[in-house]
């Protein structure tokens, strides 16, 4: 078998920034992971903000914590940030269309019709979207910056799981299903 190798250029004083061409190719080799799909949302007064994310992952079950890692640019981590929790809600197969709309670049008629999803109030106050089979409402007990994201370390406070539903996964660079997979 032969992978596709390439060689990044450390940032800083010792390197170069990496080139267009080299994050093309991390990015490329980073959708080999396969994932679930969700989204990670907050409310911080008027501002319910969402987006779909998929570098989540437990950091621990005693205590429950959790991690996302949030773009800094984003208004999502704006209402993090200002409202110090956080909903973390599972997307399951037929929910693509949300996970399409909440990858979309931020509008202001995206934040104020929060793509039109219904959704519920978490304990912390933030939106779990209705129809996700799995959800985690989290207060953030620690924060890290990681490049051009913040890492943001979340108390579970609150979690469901629905056993119905198929879940909504990112492979190469596209939605995919266990269903669409298991009938190959």
């Amino acid at each position: 078998m032969s992978l596709d190798r390439i060689e990044l250029v450390p940032s800083g004083a010792n390197g170069a920034p990496m080139t267009d061409e080299q994050r093309r190719s991390l990015r490329a080799m980073m959708g080999r992971f396969a994932t679930g799909v969700t989204v990670v949302a907050a409310r911080h007064g008027p501002l319910l903000a969402g987006m779909t994310a998929n570098a989540i992952a437990s950091v621990s079950i005693d205590p429950p914590l959790l991690v996302a890692s949030i773009s800094r640019t984003s208004e999502t981590h704006v209402a993090i940030v200002g409202s110090h929790s956080f909903a973390v809600s599972v997307l399951s197969a037929t929910q693509q269309p949300l996970a399409e709309c909440f990858a979309q670049t931020t509008t202001a008629a995206k934040l104020q019709r929060f793509c039109d999803a219904p959704w519920h109030e978490a304990e912390t106050g933030s939106p779990i979207l209705d129809g996700a089979i799995a959800f985690f409402d989290c207060r953030i007990t620690a924060s890290h910056a990681g490049g051009d994201h913040t890492i943001f370390i979340g108390e579970i406070v609150a979690a469901g799981y629905d056993d119905a539903g198929e879940p909504l996964l990112w492979y190469g660079s596209r939605y995919r299903s266990l269903a669409a997979e298991a009938d190959r």
